[in-house]
């Protein structure tokens, strides 16, 4: 099965409009659109990783309070 692949042939969305047929008042808002969606898209995925980011410093941060306060194991001596 060959997934869709990405490389310096393949055509942009907005190439694609060209293909559809639609009036050019169409054509203009669609590509406005399309470009808003792509902006939003990025603008995404960068929060995504700035979230992740973010959460994995508060967990690790956490995680370090929270075995820093446990007494180290103590094994019982012989009398």
């Amino acid at each position: 099965m060959k997934l869709c692949e990405y490389g310096k042939t393949s055509v942009s969305t907005l190439d694609r409009l060209d293909q559809i047929r639609m009036s050019p008042s169409e054509r203009q808002r669609a590509r406005a659109y399309l470009r808003q969606a792509e902006l939003l898209a990025d603008i995404l995925i960068r929060v995504d990783a700035d979230l992740r980011l973010m959460f994995g410093f508060v967990g690790r941060g956490i995680s370090a309070f929270a075995h820093r306060g446990k007494p180290p194991h103590v094994t019982p001596q012989p009398n």
